[in-house]
């Protein structure tokens, strides 16, 4: 009787706590699998330029403000700032921000960071942002000030880039860069990466914005095929994929099974020149390719018509983008193509390379109907197709005579400008040069009053087109597709997948 006894009273006491949901099934795990066309090359943000690094990268590290999907400038690591004149910027910090090492962020940091930004060594594209900065300093633990030479409109929106996220200092020291490794205080932890294949991120445990992030782990999955991202989402292997193929996105907006985002971007495919490498030293040659290529048929068959024709400021910045039609060489004209040919002594045309990969960001497409419309005026264009690692490393070195690229437009004139074509900036990969622009870009950035910065921009627009060290052709439409069950994810319209922090399923 005392053995039954006992036994009644264990069986009791187990369903009690069954019950209570102590032998309950731990809660499943919420994972996001993301799947792009594209690996990461490279994951230092002071360094990286390719749009498949920084997607992973905004989700690892964070700078002192950033963009919100309305291109608000918004608090990010800094919780608020001052702006006690136009030549000084003070950022108030949050407190207990931990690097995914555990240790606390503080104003040493930041002044690191930007120090590493701004050193020549570094190489950093993102030097342009801040290289009127001629001072960062410690005011305590929690405050820093920068100090600049002159006005820079620009320094707010400038700092949103994730070339100025914010590192740890021993981090960097121990591994001579960040480019395999991070350690960052984003969302996201890298837990584990396999090239070529995928990139697991576990949720942060301390990230300081409250119940962020929604899931605990995001994979993405470089898939290159297009249609393969479309049928990932289509079986439930995917929850989410950015999709570039206008096809596709127009096949997958009439199908129930999955939702379709698509936001105009500011992100700019341009046709650029080496303007070292003979024919292209020479403006005549550049403009006469410029006169050839038909923005219209190129976004038409290149993206399925998915976005906007744009000159050098990306048409979405509308208070500052001028129209098309009041710049020059905006239309195809055909004749001034081959007159201008002749006048730099090449009537009959010439041969040359396009450097292009076949992932989007590489512009294959377009580059196979620029082939076709430069053949009309006796121009022969070679593709030289090259793998994405390969691509990238030939932008890099400058080392091709064209190439089809995807540039990371702004709202914000001189973010996108200076950089990209002050003879110093640091992605002038173009190698131009021009005293009368570099004076515009200058001025254009030290100037506060929107008026007079319009007017400044106005003449860099024309001056660019006319100069044509790039031939500017269509600003793409930021397109993903998701799953019906993930919620909570906006688009920016710059290529960020910040809001993966907020997203769930």
């Amino acid at each position: 009787m005392k053995r039954l006894a006992i036994l009644v009273t264990l069986i009791a006491v187990f369903g009690m706590l069954a019950t209570m949901g102590a032998f309950a099934a731990p809660a499943a795990e919420k994972v996001l699998t993301i799947g792009v066309d594209q690996e990461a090359i490279g994951l230092d943000p002071h360094v990286v330029t390719a749009f498949s690094s920084m997607r992973r990268i905004d989700l690892m590290y964070n700078r002192l403000v950033r963009l919100d999907d309305n291109f608000v400038v918004v608090p990010d690591l800094a919780a608020s700032w001052q702006i006690p004149d136009n030549l000084t910027y003070i950022f108030n910090l949050r407190k207990g921000v931990k690097f995914h090492n555990g240790r606390e962020l503080t104003a040493d940091d930041v002044k690191y960071s930007l120090e590493r930004v701004l050193d020549p060594k570094t190489a950093s594209p993102g030097r342009s942002y801040i290289s009127l900065v001629t001072a960062i300093t410690v005011v305590d633990k929690y405050t820093v000030k920068l100090t600049l030479s002159a006005p820079l409109a620009s320094l707010l929106d400038g700092l949103t880039s994730n070339n100025l996220s914010i590192v740890a200092k021993e981090v960097v020291e121990a591994n001579t860069n960040l480019q395999k490794v991070e350690c960052g205080t984003g969302p996201f932890m890298l837990k584990e990466w396999v090239a070529d294949n995928s990139m697991t991120l576990v949720k942060n445990p301390d990230y300081f914005e409250k119940g962020a992030p929604a899931v605990d782990k995001v994979i993405f999955r470089v898939i290159p095929e297009q249609a393969s991202l479309y049928a990932g989402i289509k079986s439930g292997d995917l929850d989410m994929a950015t999709i570039n193929d206008g096809a596709i996105i127009r096949q997958a907006a009439k199908d129930p099974k999955v939702v379709v985002m698509s936001k105009p971007g500011l992100n700019e495919r341009i046709f650029s020149f080496n303007c070292t490498k003979k024919p292209f030293d020479d403006v005549r040659v550049r403009q006469a390719i410029a006169s050839v290529l038909d923005r219209a048929e190129i976004l038409t068959i290149a993206e399925f018509g998915m976005g906007k024709p744009t000159g050098p400021i990306p048409v979405a910045a509308t208070a500052w983008a001028l129209p098309l039609s009041k710049l020059p060489f905006a239309a195809p004209d055909l004749a001034k193509a081959k007159k201008l040919l002749a006048d730099a002594g090449l009537p009959n045309g010439f041969s040359f390379k396009i450097t292009c990969s076949s992932t989007y960001e590489g512009g294959l497409a377009v580059a196979q109907v620029a082939q076709s419309e430069l053949a009309k005026i006796g121009i022969k264009a070679e593709l030289e197709v090259v793998e994405w690692g390969v691509y990238i490393d030939k932008w890099v070195k400058r080392d091709f005579e064209t190439m089809i690229e995807l540039r990371g437009g702004s709202g914000e004139p001189d973010r996108f400008l200076y950089r990209t074509f002050h003879s110093t900036g640091g992605v002038n990969n173009f190698l131009f040069k021009n005293a009368d622009l570099d004076k515009l870009l200058d001025q254009g950035r030290n100037l506060t009053v929107p008026a007079e910065r319009k007017a400044v921009y106005d003449k860099v627009q024309a001056l660019l087109i006319e100069q044509a060290p790039a031939v500017f052709l269509y600003c793409p439409n930021e397109n993903h597709v998701l799953s019906p069950s993930v919620k909570g994810f906006k688009q920016v319209g710059n290529g960020s997948l910040y809001y993966l922090t907020t997203a769930t399923k």
